[in-house]
């Protein structure tokens, strides 16, 4: 099991190669590849997998699919969800306390057919990725080791400008200077994680873009002698 971009462990990418890799070896062992598609789902019409031509044997969804309300679903090969069926004296069981739950059914589809097109899906991520280049320009100009990382409409800010490919990249940077623009930021009317994960909904466009890239700025200025020069 595997999450394309782990979303708790600040938005680092795994390795194309090494997820190819595990579709190659859970082929070869007659192993199930699992990509947890909760957060990456969201970038493009057929998630992160879609983008990387690797077809998992499951997938597990949730979140935004039910249209705000509780949901988690999870889908993949016909050999492999045929054995969910009641109707098979095999079958293995699925038990939950948000099964079958109508009202989110309905939320989710309403807002699959209406709002989360694959037209807005796409818009949404060509959005996030000009908004993180912005930020890292934001960065550059001022000669500051920090860095906005994700994919799309996902992002992850970090007090360093090396290379993040994995969490031991991360080791050193000092975990304060996110405090200091959560704070910074807050008071400029700006909210994003204190851990610094921002994730775009659909209202989010341009002129919040330019709001917050203006008080990013703002933010920088008024704390550049404390804040982590680069290198």
């Amino acid at each position: 099991m595997i999450e394309p971009i782990a979303g708790n462990m600040n938005f680092v990418r795994a390795s194309v190669p090494f997820m190819r890799r595990l579709r190659e070896l859970c082929t070869q062992h007659g192993a199930l590849l699992v990509f947890d598609e909760v957060m990456t789902s969201r970038l493009s019409p057929g998630g992160r997998q879609a983008l990387l031509g690797i077809t998992p044997d499951l997938t597990s969804l949730g979140k935004y699919f039910g249209g705000g309300l509780s949901f988690g679903a999870f889908g993949g090969r016909r050999d492999v969800m045929a054995r969910f069926d009641p109707r098979r004296p095999d079958a293995v069981g699925h038990a939950g306390t948000f099964n079958n739950n109508v009202l989110t059914m309905a939320a989710g589809l309403a807002g699959l057919r209406e709002l989360w097109t694959p037209a807005a899906a796409e818009a949404l991520n060509r959005r996030g990725e000009r908004l993180r280049e912005r930020c890292n320009a934001l960065f550059a100009a001022r000669g500051l080791a920090l860095q906005m990382t994700g994919l799309g409409s996902l992002m992850n800010l970090h007090a360093t400008n090396r290379a993040v490919r994995r969490p031991a990249d991360l080791a050193g940077s000092d975990l304060r200077v996110k405090d200091l623009l959560f704070f910074a930021l807050l008071e400029r009317g700006v909210f994003i994680a204190r851990r610094g994960l921002m994730a775009l909904s659909l209202p989010f466009g341009d002129a919040e873009a330019d709001r917050f890239v203006a008080a990013l700025d703002d933010a920088l200025a008024t704390h550049q002698p404390v804040l982590p020069a680069a290198g």
